[in-house]
């Protein structure tokens, strides 16, 4: 398990960041207005990206590079590193580029891959925040996706324990809901074995229908993947409300719509679409933005971010993961 103590990657980013920019001297650097950072302290913020986009609609993107991989290890290490190193590099020559990358899981941090920030002198910083937890986007995406379940089971035990009548007055139509078809399970940010099948539901009437459940890892929510490729908050909340939680007894398919969940979902996830800024080691600029899992989904940063910083910067560094075949696409 991962500690900082004991961790070269952490004594050089403690290091550099004695020196590092604060928000504000990126903020100015980059030309965003006040009112477009949204500082979290003095070394993050989130950006206003509606407000950047609709300023600078009229000015042309900037050139689009992207760092990946053909035949990737079983811990993927290599592209964060590439990409800190690459966007440093321009930024000695005095090129204005901005890097956009993934924000790393609790499970992974937690375990044997570390950080995702790059590594030795190519890295993303402050280290510690951004490792642990940053603004809470990974925690908006596990209270979105676990409302949904919550709907989901709350209908169950409302379905099997009371009448059409009952359910009529509640202003609510049976589903039918297939408890043996659930598509989804609940999520947590680690990777936590002991909770992947699970029994739920267990005592009496009020504390649920009994069935299997279990665990995933947040960042393989279908939430964390809208956050990746929604466009704005109207995309976002078509996405989310198109999410599949179950079955019903006839194969019919039941979404996050049908239980009337999505537009609180959406709720959640306001402040989340909003990039996050940090910076490399030597103060390059560098949006950090949603997370899905490379083996099972996109396996890339956002496109709001990679909109952004088209606007914002001359060259734009990247990163997909795992192999070319999954985020480059």
């Amino acid at each position: 398990m991962l500690d900082p103590t004991k961790h070269a990657d952490w004594e050089i980013a403690e290091e550099a960041e004695k020196t590092m920019k604060t928000v504000y001297q990126l903020g100015e650097e980059l030309g965003l207005e006040h009112e477009e950072l949204l500082p979290y302290g003095h070394y993050v913020a989130k950006v206003d990206f509606a407000k950047v986009l609709e300023r600078l609609k009229d000015r042309p993107d900037g050139k689009y590079i992207d760092v990946t991989a053909i035949t990737p290890t079983p811990l993927g290490e290599g592209k964060s590193t590439s990409t800190m190193g690459l966007t440093q590099g321009l930024g000695k020559r005095g090129k204005n580029v901005i890097a956009t990358i993934r924000q790393p899981s609790g499970g992974p941090t937690m375990n044997v891959k570390g950080s995702a920030a790059g590594g030795g002198l190519a890295q993303c910083i402050p280290l510690t925040p951004f490792s642990l937890g940053l603004t809470g986007d990974i925690n908006a995406v596990m209270n979105a996706h676990n409302l949904a379940m919550v709907a989901l089971t709350s209908r169950l035990q409302h379905e099997f324990n009371s009448s059409d009548a009952f359910l009529e007055r509640a202003g609510l139509k049976r589903l039918n809901i297939d408890p043996r078809n659930v598509q989804m399970k609940w999520v947590i940010d680690f990777c936590a074995q002991a909770l992947r099948n699970i029994i739920i539901g267990l005592g009496g009437r009020r504390d649920g229908f009994m069935m299997e459940s279990g665990f995933a890892i947040a960042v393989s929510s279908e939430v964390m993947a809208i956050l990746a490729v929604a466009k704005d908050l109207k995309d976002l909340r078509e996405r989310m409300g198109r999410i599949v939680v179950s079955y019903d007894k006839r194969g019919k398919e039941i979404t996050t719509e049908d239980l009337g969940v999505a537009g609180a979902m959406t709720a959640w996830m306001v402040d989340a679409l909003k990039p996050n800024l940090l910076q490399t080691l030597e103060g390059q600029p560098v949006f950090v933005h949603a997370g899905p899992f490379a083996n099972i989904a996109i396996g890339q940063s956002s496109i709001i971010a990679d909109r952004v910083a088209l606007k914002l910067a001359d060259y734009v560094i990247t990163e997909s993961g795992f192999a070319a075949d999954i985020g480059f696409e």
